[in-house]
């Protein structure tokens, strides 16, 4: 007995119809439904939108607004972490990595190590915690000649010794501390150690 074609071509449709599994590929998916302006799949990717789907379709309805979201969302992919109580995963150039400390653990030791090296003087010390861009800048003699002249020096390392309490967004090789506003501590992961890249 022959099997009409339509039968045939279901599962075919019904896997082309079966979300992404992988974070990435999920942003992936959503970000190029939104430029291609299939809204109600994009929608389909969402746990739902606060105003339900009605209101997303609106909000979506301008090309510009599709167009700009859809590339935020591809930039935030690179940076995805996955959470669940018991485990934090990363996205690294290599794969997905498990984070073996709280995210926020080892930022804060690393601003910590630099803001007690930085009071005590140590130049040298303080020097080797800046990022590579900023070691590249500096020696530790000129980080010292900067501080003693800058007269907002202290002040930044009293604000960045402050933002120690406050909430940290981590992300994949970046961590955000805010000292107030549009102001914060920037660090960045480098050879498996956060420095420090800021002290707005």
């Amino acid at each position: 007995m022959r099997t009409p074609t339509v039968l045939l071509s279901l599962p075919l449709l019904a896997a082309c119809a079966t979300a992404p599994r992988e974070p990435g590929a999920v942003a992936e998916a959503y970000a190029k439904a939104l430029e291609e302006n299939r809204l109600p799949a994009a929608y389909a990717l969402t746990q739902g939108a606060p105003d339900g789907e009605r209101a997303f379709l609106e909000q979506y309805s301008d090309e510009k607004v599709r167009r700009e979201r859809a590339a935020a969302v591809r930039a935030g992919a690179a940076e995805l972490e996955a959470r669940a109580p018991s485990v934090t995963l990363a996205r690294s150039p290599e794969g997905w990595k498990v984070v073996e400390a709280r995210p926020a653990d080892a930022p804060r030791a690393a601003l910590t190590r630099f803001l007690d090296a930085a009071e005590a003087r140590d130049w040298k010390a303080t020097w080797g915690l800046l990022a590579a861009p900023l070691r590249a800048r500096y020696t530790p003699e000129r980080l010292r000649e900067d501080f003693e002249r800058e007269p907002l020096a202290k002040e930044r390392l009293r604000r960045a010794r402050l933002a120690l309490h406050a909430p940290i967004r981590v992300a994949a090789g970046a961590a955000v501390l805010p000292v107030g506003e549009e102001r914060a501590v920037r660090l960045v992961l480098e050879d498996g150690e956060y420095r420090v890249a800021a002290l707005e």
